[in-house]
């Protein structure tokens, strides 16, 4: 088995609110993130963004977040081409910070 196989994306869905916001309370994904945005059906349902939980070897630890930057009039990166996508996402378990997770999800 490789790395990557141990990982695994999943949709967001409704059932995920509560651990997204605790994800969100903790200090280092406060400090970029905050807390305001909500998580309901209609946000989730969004199609301009693509929401995932992230698990690594069962356990979810991150959330990921891949959009179209030229959904919204006011995005700051406008200014990329037409097609550009953006992408955002946190480790919302401190214990799993540190530990190379993030960028092997990517790999």
């Amino acid at each position: 088995m490789t790395t990557r196989s141990k990982y695994d994306f999943r949709q967001v869905t409704v059932d995920d609110v509560p651990i997204l916001f605790a994800w969100r309370a903790q200090p280092l994904v406060r400090e970029w993130w905050g807390t305001d945005e909500p998580y309901d059906q209609e946000t989730i349902s969004d199609l301009r963004i693509s929401r995932s939980i992230v698990s690594y070897e069962g356990r979810p630890f991150a959330y990921l977040q891949d959009y179209a930057v030229h959904g919204w009039e006011d995005h700051h990166f406008t200014h990329l081409p037409e097609g550009a996508r953006g992408i955002d996402q946190y480790i919302g378990d401190p214990s799993m910070i540190g530990l190379g997770l993030g960028p092997r999800s990517h790999g």
